[in-house]
């Protein structure tokens, strides 16, 4: 499984939002990640329209999660990036030859990803972030 670029940003974008304090605005966000402004804005788009980030205007305005970080999985955020895992057409039954050999292990890795996915929260990837990284400035 590969994840792609709207993935990967996206969920570096929640993750951002997740261990911010206060709302963060698109150009913040910019200068974090070096992405484009107008990128950024289409993947804030996606998660607003999927329920993960919500947006504030106004002097104080930005982006938070609308949501807790234990509410909201990694499957959460790939579906409303339109970007979740999607297995081939035999793991569904569609497969053109009706003799697949691949049908049942195929059908059992999607469910096993897609269950991953589903029980792997935001709050997770934060806490195992944090046991992972040395504070800035410690000595390696």
């Amino acid at each position: 499984m590969r994840l792609s670029t709207r993935a990967t940003y996206g969920m570096r974008l929640c993750f951002m939002l997740a261990l911010s304090k206060t709302p963060l605005s698109a150009s913040q966000l910019v200068k974090q990640t070096d992405v484009g402004i107008k990128y950024m804005e289409q993947l804030l788009a996606m998660l607003r329209r999927g329920g993960i980030v919500k947006a504030y205007r106004g002097k104080a305005g930005g982006y938070i999660l609308a949501r807790d970080p234990k509410d909201i999985t990694v499957g959460d955020m790939l579906d409303s990036l339109d970007d979740g895992f999607d297995a081939p057409k035999c793991a569904f039954g569609d497969c053109e030859d009706k003799y697949c050999p691949n049908r049942n292990v195929i059908a059992k890795l999607t469910d096993g990803i897609n269950a991953v996915l589903n029980s792997v929260t935001l709050y997770e990837m934060i806490d195992d972030f944090r046991c992972t990284c040395k504070p800035i400035g410690e000595s390696e």
